[in-house]
């Protein structure tokens, strides 16, 4: 079983490679290197030499599946890069409609282009009504999918997408019969339309995201993404290993642990993918547990290293792309945390208790810490570097709800369909809605605590996890008492963590900042001096991060715990679409913007509720005006009452002792020299272009 292991692993470990260090075009240098090394050290006949050998071939076999799988696909679309052709296709999955457009998802089948997936911007809308297994057709210029507003983008060729497609003209749709590939979407929109009827709206976004993975809803509502997130528990707003796991336990409470248990387990796993639209994540996780299934069933001795490498390799061997999928490196590196120290935490912590007390809540609570703890082994660098932070309480949270989310899970299906029964599906329902809404408040609750993240914006942040690494390291290999192995490494790894948040706070309670932060296409300029901190805008477009997120891990980075002046000049959403999440993450004390603003898109409505929710005092200005935070003085002025949104917007003069800034926003040329004329701006160091330097008001 463990050359199975050696095999996947090489195999796997050439992919990543392959994705991440090896130059594409010359992989077959390494592979042929690779493959020859295998067979010379074969001819030696060694047994310790086996499992090299076998690694060698594989991880050859892994650099030849990338450069095959990369030429059939990524190459051969990248030949039609800047064309204008016509396309046919099969409809994949329910277009995503917004405001100003439709995206879907296509399965390219026109005779004279290569037979692969792509995504379909239609600015008219007229594939808008699309439904899983119709047939489409159009003019379309192709792009590559491995970019996105300009920056390389990963996520399409993750899930096996390699053309973005805009619709040109000639758009036809069709009916093209029943389509047994397109069951899966069509039950999962069931399900959701059934969701949305049954649960209330204070937890629907919630429940189906828990359900299903369907976080359409779930990212839309800012509060309900920081707290999940803030708190450590948006692991459990996406299909993955952990719902399956929730599955598998009940089916193994009601058929056992033995084969019976494993093949039940095995047919409904997979029905629960089916009916979750079979997305990739959902797939993932349910290959990764069938191979833990599969020792019972074929009567062979369960070895979870096998079993979770074989199945990486399998995943790896349909899409050698996906090994850039964060889901994939999240999940892999959960399981394998608990493969490695699960068991051994559980025992430890139990070690010191009697017989008796060995069980019962206490043991769940035991087993609970013990998960949680070693999934954040691997888990915990991964999310530094792809989401630049580091929940500090995960712990805490998910003691405190999965108990709940794993009831909560089984109650939401049962609820959504047997909702229709008279009394018993309203009880569900009741039920159900109460545990989600003691989840989100025990996660509310968590992330307004402070130092609940820590943001990865500062050296000091990287410094703390490489040297808390490096303790564990150093842990496991003291030979002495369990105990010393252990807690040495976290209480040093602890001490450091607080010396560090200490000394953040000092240094920058210290030191007076000036900055416009890179938010893309937008606007957002910070200022902190002593312990207040001024927020001018908060707004981009056309980006792939939300200048909210950008804006408040750099404040919080940096130590800062609230903002006492959030202006905003005017409400593009390139100036304000990202103040709710930015509030949502540190509270606001007065938020300031014209009193003539337009609502574009329903943006004051979101803002004017957000200051609502958390008590922030709203200032609406109809003239020129002044304000105070500690050191921080601002000057306001209305450039004009008439005239479009950018003539009417505010301009802003920030001051922290002699040194100042001035943003005039997105006014126009002709009042920024009706400003120059009628006030004083002698003295200002540092002026933020017009527009901020957006080629249209060059």
């Amino acid at each position: 079983m463990r050359r199975l292991a050696t095999a996947a692993l090489a195999f796997s470990a050439a992919l990543f490679l392959a994705n991440y260090i090896l130059p594409t075009g010359w992989l077959i240098v390494p592979a042929v290197l690779a493959a020859t090394l295998g067979a010379a050290l074969s001819l030696f006949r060694r047994r310790w030499l086996r499992p090299l050998v076998i690694a060698l071939v594989f991880f050859a076999l892994g650099l030849a599946e990338f450069s095959v799988y990369s030429r059939l696909t990524a190459e051969r679309a990248e030949a039609y890069v800047g064309q204008t052709r016509e396309v046919t296709g099969v409809v994949l999955e329910y277009p995503d409609v917004n405001e100003g457009y439709c995206r879907l998802r296509v399965r390219v089948d026109s005779p004279d282009l290569p037979k692969l997936k792509a995504i379909v911007y239609d600015n008219k809308k007229l594939f808008a009504s699309a439904r899983p297994g119709q047939r489409v057709s159009f003019t379309a210029k192709f792009s590559a999918a491995d970019t996105l507003y300009g920056r390389p983008y990963d996520n399409y060729r993750v899930d096996g997408f390699f053309w973005k497609l805009s619709v040109k003209g000639d758009e036809a749709l069709t009916d093209g019969g029943f389509s047994l590939s397109a069951l899966p979407v069509r039950l999962n929109k069931l399900l959701r339309d059934r969701a949305d009827r049954a649960f209330p709206d204070s937890c629907r976004a919630f429940l189906k995201a828990l359900m299903l993975g369907d976080k359409s809803d779930f990212y839309a509502d800012d509060a309900l993404y920081v707290a999940m997130s803030r708190s450590g528990l948006m692991h459990i707003a996406a299909v993955s290993g952990l719902h399956i796991a929730f599955l598998v336990g009940l089916l193994c409470l009601l058929f056992g642990n033995g084969r019976r248990g494993a093949l039940v387990s095995v047919v409904l796993v997979w029905a629960f993918v089916l009916v979750t639209g079979m997305s990739k994540s959902a797939l993932r996780a349910a290959i990764m547990q069938s191979f833990l299934l599969l020792a019972p069933i074929l009567r062979r001795e369960n070895d979870p290293v096998t079993s979770l490498s074989a199945a990486l390799a399998l995943i790896l061997a349909f899409n050698p792309f996906a090994a850039k999928s964060v889901s994939l490196q999240m999940s892999f590196a959960a399981m394998a945390g608990i493969v490695c120290f699960g068991q051994r935490l559980y025992d430890f912590f139990l070690r010191p208790l009697p017989e008796s007390a060995r069980g019962g809540p206490l043991s769940y609570l035991f087993g609970v810490a013990a998960s949680s703890l070693s999934v954040m082994v691997f888990t915990t660098p991964l999310t530094a570097i792809h989401f630049s932070y580091v929940p500090l309480l995960s712990l805490l949270s998910n003691l405190a709800c999965l108990w709940a989310v794993s009831l909560c899970f089984c109650l939401a299906w049962a609820a959504c369909l047997l909702a229709p029964v008279p009394f018993l599906g309203a009880g569900l329902v009741w039920a159900c809605a109460l545990l989600a809404r003691y989840i989100l408040f025990v996660a509310g609750k968590v992330a307004g605590l402070p130092h609940a993240v820590l943001y990865m914006a500062t050296d000091g942040a990287l410094c703390w996890m490489l040297a808390s690494y490096a303790l564990l390291i150093l842990g496991f290999l003291l030979r002495r008492r369990t105990w010393l192995r252990v807690l040495l490494p976290g209480g040093l790894s602890l001490a450091l963590l607080v010396g560090l948040l200490r000394y953040t706070e000092r240094f920058y309670r210290e030191t007076d900042c000036l900055s416009v932060l890179n938010v893309g296409q937008g606007q957002c300029i910070a200022a902190f001096a002593g312990d207040a901190t001024a927020v001018v805008d908060c707004g981009n477009i056309n980006t792939i991060d939300d200048a909210g997120n950008l804006a408040g891990e750099y404040l919080l980075g940096r130590g800062r715990r609230s903002i006492e002046l959030l202006v905003l000049t005017h409400l593009h959403a390139d100036h304000a679409d990202g103040a709710v999440r930015l509030m949502e993450l540190l509270p606001v004390d007065t938020l300031i913007l014209p009193a003539d603003a337009a609502d574009e898109n329903g943006l004051r409505g979101k803002i004017l509720a957000c200051a609502e929710r958390h008590g922030t005092k709203v200032v609406s200005l109809e003239r020129d005006a002044e304000a105070r935070a500690g050191r921080i003085a601002a000057k306001f002025f209305k450039l004009s009452d008439t005239g479009d949104e950018n003539e009417r917007c505010l301009a802003v003069r920030l001051s922290i002792g002699d040194t100042d800034l001035l943003t005039t926003a997105d006014a126009p040329k002709k009042l920024e020299r009706e400003l120059a004329d009628r006030e004083d701006l002698s003295g200002i160091e540092i002026l933020v272009a017009g527009h901020h330097g957006s080629k249209a008001m060059m």
